[in-house]
């Protein structure tokens, strides 16, 4: 990184340690992080206007000069006011703080230069806290400009004790000290294809524009930053894809496996995203470098059998496969769906778990390859866990896995394929952005055989209508989940607990009932207990917070109740909802909504695709909040925004794509800058965005 852009902020004139701390809550600590601090907005200070054309309400620019100040005392504290005027008439000044530099300014007769909104307040017009500025010198008969009037002015968001005039100062040396150091990394000839204007003349535009930008605009200056943001982005995941590329692993072929026999086998057709998904994956599979693939599939789309397909062509080349999941009942539920599966294959699966880990019998048949796919958690990557021949990592909701958990297995073959599952439908802007390294599958059609689940909203008050449904599940045999968003009451917030409500549930609504409590608190031991009863039976009602969310197949669950859905995301409400339906049973969703139904709530009751219902939620609560805290690989853009800025992005794809495949390692002369940007803007990030 160029010296000049990486110098601290404090050594920035009129800066110091004191204001670099303030400023360092901004996340401002050198004069490239200062340059990337963009202006939320710009005020048009060039126009003087008369005290005659003010209107309440507008803000102005006024050229004036002070009549007369008085200081109002009030308990301890004394507020200022001024009048100033000019030949058409004149305006009252407020300060709720009479401070001695302000009276100095005020003194009678002094020229100034002053900003404001104009109120009407007690029959006079009035600016409180006006930005003003003395005037000594004029050109032309104006005011001379400064860094805050006679100018188009930038405004930027600000921070206690961090106040506009000081921020524009500090910008203004800024922009000085680093115009001459800003290089443009972009190849010029790309620049030029895409009218794209230097870096030096965009930030320059962005922090002191000389026309006035119309509010939420972006402009070219603007969309130039952004764009080399992004652009860096994927080269950096561009880049990393070829690494992985370089990785080798074994050349599995479907035609050495009983692959067709396998699928002519099943007790249901495959979908034809599953059909597409599985020969994305026979392709990556013979190929004699890794595959990075991730399957997105919705709640119920079947990516366990496409899983499982996965695995048979590396059992019929010899190969073992891993499957990881983040749950021992997950697990479980995968190794009996793999045990009823694979008979026809000849393929023998094998379960691991922290409880059978320590078994000679288990770990034998892992080394020695009698055992073809093995199935597990966290125990699969424990260094006595040795395979025979690893050919295929499967890594289940896959973000509940970190990097080097990851990593860790794969290792335990001598360079193995990757193929990660995701029942969490990720909008394409945001795939483009969390997962550029990987080849992508959606899975989005679900079986033809799968019930659709209704879905209603009632309101709080129809909680007799909403205990009635329940009664007539209950009656026929079937199991039911209520879904509370807290495990305690709360003072702050009016919302039925879990807990709270589990008490009341048992005691006087179903008193002859089965009712069990699950709260993500709970040890993971007793909570994989409470849903292994739940699902042999044991209870009617599971009341739960959300840490069902990601949950085994109750078959026989065919009615979900959602208390406060207004609390949760729409994805993760859809997530909830694909809880139960698990069966051949007609299943229903409802939403108990407190006190208003909002439009949002609606689209559940519309529509159960998880891709559409993500865009929306996507939309509608933006990238931190649609992620959780789970996803903090997400990159945090100091300019660009993946929505609003969603074309700009695919551009920048594109671009990037090409220009690795025109020099795969940079290193042609004229994209050396960019890389060394690559390599220096992002190598941290891009290393936690592997864990996707």
């Amino acid at each position: 990184m160029n010296d000049v852009l990486s110098t601290d902020i404090q050594f920035v004139k009129g800066v110091g340690p004191k204001f670099a701390q303030v400023l360092s809550k901004k996340g401002i600590s050198t004069i490239e992080d200062a340059l990337y601090f963009i202006p939320r907005t710009y005020e048009d200070r060039r126009r003087i206007t008369k005290c005659r054309e003010l209107v309440p309400n507008q803000n102005a620019t006024l050229l004036v000069k002070v009549l007369s100040q008085r200081e109002i005392r009030q308990a301890r504290k004394s507020r200022l006011e001024v009048v100033v005027g000019d030949e058409t008439g004149r305006i009252l000044l407020s300060w709720f703080h009479a401070f001695p530099s302000l009276k100095e300014d005020f003194k009678e007769g002094n020229t100034l230069v002053c900003f404001g909104e104009v109120k009407f307040f007690r029959g006079l017009l009035q600016i409180s806290h006006p930005e003003y500025e003395k005037i000594t010198e004029f050109e032309e008969g104006k005011p001379k400009a400064s860094l805050h009037f006679g100018r188009v002015v930038p405004v930027y968001s600000e921070t206690e004790g961090l106040k506009q005039k000081t921020i524009r100062r500090m910008m203004g040396e800024v922009i000085k000290l680093s115009l001459q150091s800003l290089d443009d990394s972009l190849p010029e000839i790309m620049r030029t294809r895409l009218d794209l204007p230097t870096l030096r003349s965009s930030f320059r535009a962005v922090h002191f524009p000389e026309e006035c930008p119309k509010e939420n605009e972006i402009t070219k200056f603007l969309q130039r930053i952004i764009f080399e943001e992004f652009f860096i982005l994927q080269l950096g995941l561009g880049l990393k894809k070829q690494n992985q590329q370089c990785q080798t692993a074994p050349v599995l072929e479907s035609s050495k496996s009983k692959m067709k026999d396998f699928v002519k086998s099943l007790p249901f057709e495959l979908t034809q995203d599953q059909q597409k998904a599985l020969s994305e994956i026979e392709k990556d599979l013979s190929r004699s470098f890794a595959m990075s693939r991730l399957v997105q599939g919705d709640v119920g789309s079947g990516k366990t059998v496409v899983a499982l397909a996965s695995a048979v062509i590396a059992g019929g080349n010899g190969y073992q496969s891993a499957l990881m999941a983040p749950t021992e009942l997950l697990a479980q539920q995968h190794f009996q769906t793999a045990e009823k599966l694979l008979i026809s294959t000849g393929l023998i699966p094998l379960l691991l778990t922290h409880s059978n880990a320590g078994s000679k019998e288990i770990q034998e048949a892992i080394r020695l390859g009698t055992a073809h796919v093995i199935i597990g958690t966290h125990a699969l990557f424990q260094k006595g866990v040795k395979f025979h021949k690893l050919g295929l990592v499967i890594v289940d909701e896959q973000h509940r896995f970190g990097v080097e958990q990851r990593n860790t297995l794969i290792q335990k073959g001598e360079g193995a394929h990757l193929l990660m599952m995701t029942a969490t439908p990720i909008p394409r802007t945001l795939a483009f952005t969390l997962y550029g390294d990987l080849d992508l599958t959606l899975i989005r059609q679900k079986p033809a055989n799968r019930i659709p689940i209704k879905t209603s909203i009632l309101r709080d008050r129809e909680r007799p209508k909403l205990y009635s449904k329940i009664r007539e599940r209950l009656q026929r045999g079937e199991q039911v989940y209520i879904i509370y968003p807290l495990i305690e009451a709360s003072e702050k917030l009016d919302l039925k607990s879990a807990t709270e409500m589990y008490e009341t549930l048992k005691k006087e609504d179903f008193p002859n009932n089965q009712i069990a409590l699950l709260h993500g608190k709970m040890k993971a031991d007793q909570k994989e207990k409470i849903l292994l009863d739940f699902k042999n039976k044991k209870y009617d009602i599971l009341v739960a917070t959300t840490v069902i969310e990601v949950g085994i197949d109750v078959p026989n669950s065919t009615l979900i109740a959602i208390e406060h859905p207004e609390r949760l995301g729409l994805s993760q409400l859809h997530q909830l909802r694909g809880r139960v339906g698990r069966g051949g049973l007609q299943s229903e969703c409802i939403l108990v909504a407190d006190l208003y139904v909002t439009e949002r709530l609606r689209i559940m009751e519309r529509s159960e695709d998880g891709f559409e219902i993500a865009e929306e939620d996507l939309r509608l609560r933006g990238p931190g909040e649609f992620l959780g805290t789970r996803q903090s690989g997400l990159p945090g853009f100091r300019v660009g925004h993946i929505l609003r800025d969603a074309k700009l992005l695919s551009l920048a794809r594109d671009e990037a794509l090409e220009l690795l495949e025109q020099d795969p390692n940079l290193n042609l002369s004229e994209n050396k800058k960019i890389r060394l940007l690559v390599e220096n803007r992002w190598k941290e990030k891009l290393e936690r965005l592997k864990g996707g």
